[in-house]
């Protein structure tokens, strides 16, 4: 190496460092895309039910589900399942004291919802899937729509059903 930072006079190792970069990331990127270890597709066929919830809404929206009906992705327009059945409880929140401790009180006229959804799928080994491939896992953040609410909660529960 010189004093300009070259090899053999030639080669900067700045130069180096980008090819080599470039060359990983090509890697990463034909290796994400061709990889098949992932494929729903060899997936088997079943029925899958999932708990959504629904956190601080009013009574009209816990009617509106109450009406049942289908339940779609807002964001993708999928068809999400048939609504089976619904619970609502009243909303608590948690309330920071003047002492520092934290006490649970239920805010009124507001209630959290479960959402009981039926659908056909599929599953494999990470996890469970509807039959246009979104995937269904507890934990996972949905914004839901039906004929008559629009809302955003999580998954709390995902089991298969016979």
């Amino acid at each position: 190496m010189n004093k300009n930072g070259k090899l053999f006079g030639k080669i900067s190792i700045i130069d180096i460092i980008v090819v080599v970069c470039v060359i990983v990331l090509a890697f990463g990127l034909y290796a994400k895309f061709t990889s098949r270890s992932d494929a729903v597709t060899s997936s088997e066929k079943s029925n899958i039910e999932f708990v959504y919830k629904v956190k601080s809404v009013r009574d009209y929206t816990v009617e509106g589900f109450q009406k049942g009906g289908p339940l779609y992705d807002s964001e993708t327009k999928e068809y999400m399942g048939e609504i089976t059945d619904v619970n609502s409880e009243p909303a608590k929140m948690q309330v920071s004291l003047v002492d520092g401790t934290y006490k649970e009180l239920e805010v009124p006229d507001k209630y959290d919802v479960y959402i009981t959804v039926q659908v056909s799928g599929k599953y494999n080994s990470l996890g469970f899937y509807t039959n246009d491939n979104k995937y269904i896992g507890a934990g996972s953040t949905l914004n839901a729509w039906s004929k008559f609410t629009n809302t955003g909660g999580e998954i709390v529960a995902v089991n298969e059903v016979q």
